[in-house]
């Protein structure tokens, strides 16, 4: 009789710059999610897929859980992680940043029912007292009632292989919920905007990152050695947020394009011909219509 297949899904939930989409790159050992040291880096869901002898871990890279949204685009960011909390996880990984959490502000999210909670204090390779990471753990024990509490350093990978291995043993007996050799759920369009914006973040600062969304309107793999094309536009809300995209005489845009062009040929493993244009949507984050075309809304 052959082994029993254990398959679930795995809510990597946590506040914003927890650590989270670092964790799913760090258990993949593949860079699905971008990272920023800005807070709320991350917009969507992300899948993504670890596999193995028996198993099949689904992971959910949320966006973080804002206790307060000051915009529609916030309230849609935490109506996608509220739900896969609340819906979709069969185990839910509670990130906390051990350097930066208040023990005294622990907040617990509404949860499904029946799913167990591990709860790891991220960013252990940072310095803290023991006494300031008990507290941290017993605020947040008494709140989530974790099955397990784990410290790690998903940056430095720290810890993460015993916390794979207690994801492992928690999951659920289930078929495998998609094909062998699946990485995501998303398609290459997706993740081609995903890493654009991922440069917006590390090449500028203040407010132009979070005013930024992507739409990349054209994707076309031509093969035979051929480069593959993609057309992307950035949207801003101000004239002068793309004044400063562009930069003088375009070199900050140019910037941006070879860096976005150099990580998308790193993460497709072929060559890309990238061009991105910037264009004014004028307030999109408050926008029901442009939140919905940008695809953070349904």
């Amino acid at each position: 009789m052959d082994a029993p297949h254990h398959a679930g899904f795995v809510a990597l939930a946590g506040l914003p710059n927890a650590g989270k989409s670092t964790l799913l790159n760090s258990l993949l050992k593949f860079k699905l999610s971008i990272v920023s040291p800005k807070p709320q880096t991350t917009r969507h869901r992300i899948l993504g897929i670890l596999e193995g002898e028996g198993f099949q871990a689904c992971f959910l890279d949320t966006p973080g859980l804002l206790s307060e949204a000051k915009d529609p685009l916030q309230k849609a960011l935490r109506v996608e992680a509220s739900r896969a909390l609340r819906e979709d996880a069969d185990l839910i990984v509670y990130l906390v940043d051990a350097a930066e959490a208040d023990p005294a502000k622990a907040e617990a999210p509404a949860l499904r029912d029946g799913a167990p909670v591990l709860l790891v204090l991220n960013k252990c390779d940072r310095p803290a007292s023991e006494e300031r990471l008990k507290a941290l753990e017993a605020a947040y024990a008494e709140r989530l009632k974790p099955a397990k509490v784990l410290r790690i350093s998903a940056l430095k990978g720290q810890g993460v292989e015993e916390l794979k291995a207690e994801i492992l043993a928690r999951l659920p007996e289930n078929p495998p919920f998609y094909e062998k050799g699946q990485l995501s759920d998303r398609w290459e369009r997706f993740f081609a905007s995903e890493i654009v914006r991922e440069q917006v973040f590390d090449l500028y600062h203040d407010e132009i990152p979070h005013a930024t969304a992507v739409v990349v309107d054209t994707f076309r793999e031509h093969g035979q050695g051929r480069p593959d094309e993609v057309f992307a536009t950035l949207y801003v809300e101000r004239d002068g947020q793309k004044g400063i995209l562009i930069g003088k005489g375009g070199q900050d845009l140019k910037r941006l394009t070879d860096r976005a062009r150099a990580a998308l040929e790193n993460f497709l493993g072929r060559d890309v011909e990238l061009e991105i244009w910037v264009k004014v949507r004028k307030d999109w984050r408050k926008d029901p219509r442009a939140l919905k075309e940008f695809g953070y809304t349904s």
